[in-house]
């Protein structure tokens, strides 16, 4: 079911030079099509990708949530977020890694799990602004843009474009795309390595044919034909060329597609090789019930069986016995169990072997009072964010985030800022449970988390964007509108972002 706030939609506007409003395949009169903002709207999209080439055939599948926002006079934001998985069957055997070979689609399922990937269009579909997006085996472009069909001027019952286009060389074949990034940077190409430091980049001419087949006042279907050729020769032939041919169909109610149809082939020849392959691409819109499973929010994660009373008074006995192993195994137990009956002598307990000279104890006995712990227990959990384990840092700061007592504001402010370096570019990998954390204080964290805007590292200030995008009120406008102007492109959409989430909630 279409959210029913209908959350930032496209419209997509037809305008008939005929006043007779049922048109049929036979008597399709010039429409102009554009695209236009309306409020409020999210919907699902199943996406299948195939491939037949010379190592086999293989499918990645997967559902992709699509969001539409106004993002301009005449601008439109789309927003896509879901995940691809390699499709596993008997017809789709999963294709190997080969040196100097093409990229299975699998190593692109790999880069395709939770970046968000967001479009702004023009109102014909022109691509104004690309962040995120993905690119697929050529000619099949990009992940998002793949979805969007750039509209004519004119009306028209059909239209031609000649365009030069972008795409990676022999043997990645993505494209085209208007940018790449450096093919060391694994995630992009499904931490595909080529075998050499650069890939190259091809310019080729593609011609597109579209010709409007059907008018109906549910729908308009486009037929779509693709020729895409490199400047670059082998001998007399281009040294990559595609073919494409396909359907796409339209919603006019919805102002999206309802289903894009690609069949494709492609073949590079270079001076070493010669490579094939056919592929097609599948969008469809879920409607009902598929709907509603993809909207829907994950399922929590299936806890371990939750411990009777009885089990727990028999795991403190065991935490006194002369036996390492017995002690241990029952520290463990008691760690990554659903502790819902936990009792007072239970935390007084772990509260005397938090300071354990064994460290598995003490890592142990922290990670249950995280659990379980209450006020009385946040200054060892405060301690222990400075933990040399790195589990325990974290199940402190998801502790602290669960009983929420202001005292741990502070500390969680400088665990979000601490290991940064001196460097504003540097950032290296962590968890975000402190994040998370302070995200559950709401507005009273808001004061110290503003403080991580004067941070010098950009990576905490990124961070700290993130946490009032959650938790912010019109008191943090101020300081976000300053990091949204900072040079960097990560800080500024991360801080303008936050301004958005802001003067949603509070309008006023």
């Amino acid at each position: 079911m279409r959210d029913s706030k209908r959350s930032f939609a496209v419209v997509f506007a037809f305008a008939a030079l005929s006043a007779v409003q049922g048109l049929v395949a036979a008597e399709v009169t010039p429409l102009v099509l554009r695209y236009t903002a309306a409020p409020e709207q999210t919907n699902a999209y199943s996406l299948e990708i195939e491939s037949q080439g010379e190592m086999g055939r293989e499918a990645i599948a997967g559902t992709l949530i699509v969001s539409t926002r106004v993002a301009g006079t005449n601008l439109v934001g789309i927003t896509m977020r879901g995940q691809l998985h390699p499709k596993a069957s008997g017809a789709y055997p999963m294709m190997g890694f080969r040196p100097g070979g093409p990229p299975p689609l699998s190593s692109y399922a790999l880069g395709l799990q939770v970046q968000e990937r967001e479009l702004i269009i023009d109102e014909r579909g022109n691509l104004v602004r690309s962040a995120g997006d993905q690119p697929l085996p050529i000619p099949l472009g990009q992940l998002a843009a793949s979805l969007i069909q750039l509209f004519p001027e004119q009306a028209t019952t059909g239209w031609d474009t000649d365009e030069k286009v972008f795409m990676l060389d022999e043997p990645l074949l993505q494209g085209p795309a208007p940018a790449f990034l450096n093919s060391q940077r694994g995630p992009s190409y499904g931490f595909y390595m080529p075998g050499r430091k650069e890939q190259g980049v091809l310019a080729a001419r593609q011609k597109t044919s579209l010709k409007v087949t059907e008018v109906t006042p549910a729908a308009v279907v486009v037929h779509k034909t693709l020729a895409l050729d490199s400047l670059m020769l082998s001998g007399t032939e281009p040294r990559v060329s595609a073919t494409a041919e396909g359907r796409i169909e339209f919603d006019r109610a919805l102002g999206l597609p309802r289903r894009v149809d690609l069949d494709c082939k492609m073949l590079a020849a270079t001076e070493e090789v010669s490579r094939r392959a056919v592929l097609s691409l599948h969008w469809r819109l879920l409607e009902g019930e598929e709907l509603q499973k993809a909207l829907a929010p994950p399922p929590p994660p299936q806890s371990e069986r939750g411990l009777s009373a009885q089990e727990i008074t028999k795991l403190q006995e065991d935490l006194s016995s002369n036996d390492p192993g017995t002690r241990m195994m029952a520290a463990q137990r008691l760690s990554t169990a659903q502790l819902t009956n936990a009792t007072p002598g239970l935390v007084a307990q772990m509260t005397s072997l938090a300071n354990d000279p064994d460290d598995s104890m003490r890592r142990a006995a922290l990670t249950v009072l995280a659990n379980v712990g209450s006020n009385e227990q946040v200054p060892l959990l405060i301690k222990a964010l400075n933990d040399s384990d790195s589990s325990v840092r974290t199940a402190a700061a998801k502790g602290l985030g669960r009983i929420k007592d202001p005292r741990a504001i502070e500390p969680l402010v400088n665990f979000v800022a601490s290991g940064q370096g001196d460097q504003p570019y540097f950032r290296p990998s962590r968890d975000s449970a402190a994040a998370e954390a302070l995200a559950r204080f709401g507005p009273a964290a808001e004061p110290a988390v503003l403080s991580l805007l004067k941070d010098k590292n950009i990576g905490t200030r990124i961070e700290a964007c993130n946490i009032l995008k959650q938790i912010g009120t019109k008191r943090s406008l101020g300081p976000l509108k300053d990091q949204a102007l900072s040079p960097s492109k990560e800080l500024s959409e991360a801080a303008a972002a936050a301004c958005r989430a802001i003067e949603f909630r509070d309008p006023r």
